[in-house]
């Protein structure tokens, strides 16, 4: 009898052994499973850091453009306050040219009365 008993214990002990080699074998594919999930989702994220870093640099673009827009803008405007300054300058030459045209057609005017009044005295000698 304690032969049978040591050899229940011994297939008991065996069983225990093989379903303790069938757990870690499972544990393992698990842990491997595990690993590879792991694993994607290191990539996914490599791929989410590579993407924001794309936008980054998109937002560093468009934030020279901004910033050269910007002074293209001021030079603009620069200009513009140029253009106006010249053309106040252009209206007042001009007002001076129409003002000054004015007053020679008044002396124009006078002058062609004063020759017709001298032209009518000599006619009268």
């Amino acid at each position: 009898m304690a032969e049978i008993t040591n050899e229940m214990i011994l297939q008991a002990i065996k069983e225990l052994v093989e379903q303790l080699k069938n757990h870690s074998e499972e544990t393992n594919n698990r842990f491997e499973q595990i690993n590879q999930r792991f694993e994607q989702i290191d990539q996914r994220f490599e791929q989410i850091d590579r993407r924001f870093e794309q936008i980054d640099q998109r937002f560093e673009q468009t934030d020279q453009q901004f910033e050269q827009t910007k002074q293209q803008l001021v030079e603009i405007n620069e200009r513009l306050d140029q253009v106006e300054q010249k053309i106040e300058e252009m209206d007042k030459q001009l007002t001076d040219v129409a003002n000054g045209q004015k007053i020679l057609v008044e002396e124009l005017f006078e002058n062609k009365k004063e020759i017709k009044r001298v032209k009518n005295i000599l006619n009268i000698y």
